[in-house]
C-alpha cells in the first residue's frame, strides 16, 4: 500500500500541483463569499396571512403568539431568535433553533406561525414573472 502512495506522489509534475493549490484557493474563496449571509435587522411574525408585527433584534424579550391551536413563546435575545415553546406535536419549528441571518425563517405549520428575520430594505429571494 505504501509503495502505491510512493510510485502516484512520483507521477505528481508542477501542473498537477498548481492545479490543486488553485482548486483549494478559489473553493476557500468562493465558500466565504457565498456563505457570509448578512445579518438581519428586525424580526417579522405572522399568522397565516395576518401580520403580527415587527420587532428589533437589538433587544432582549419574549413574544407570546395565540395561533389556532395554542400559545407560541418566540425568544429574542442579543440578535437572535428561536421558537422555544408550542402547542404542535413534531416540535419541528423549536427544534430549527437560533436563527439570526437575513432571510431565515422558522415556520410551525399546525399553529400557522412563521418568523422571520429580515432588513431595512425588502431582498427579494427569487423574481416570478
Amino acid at each position: 500500500m505504501i509503495k502505491k502512495i510512493s510510485q502516484f506522489i512520483r507521477k505528481i509534475q508542477i501542473g498537477d500541483l498548481l492545479t490543486i493549490f488553485v482548486f483549494i484557493v478559489l473553493t476557500g474563496y468562493l465558500s466565504s463569499i457565498l456563505w457570509n449571509f448578512p445579518q438581519g435587522e428586525y424580526l417579522k411574525i405572522q399568522m397565516g396571512a395576518q401580520d403580527i408585527g415587527s420587532f428589533s433584534l437589538n433587544q432582549n424579550s419574549t413574544k407570546i403568539i395565540e395561533g389556532p391551536i395554542g400559545k407560541t413563546e418566540v425568544i429574542i435575545n442579543s440578535g437572535k431568535v428561536r421558537i422555544s415553546k408550542s402547542p404542535c406535536t413534531k416540535k419541528y419549528c423549536i427544534h430549527q433553533g437560533w436563527i439570526n441571518q437575513l432571510n431565515q425563517t422558522i415556520v410551525c405549520v399546525p399553529n400557522q406561525i412563521s418568523v422571520s428575520i429580515i432588513g431595512n430594505q425588502s431582498d427579494y429571494d427569487s423574481l416570478n414573472y
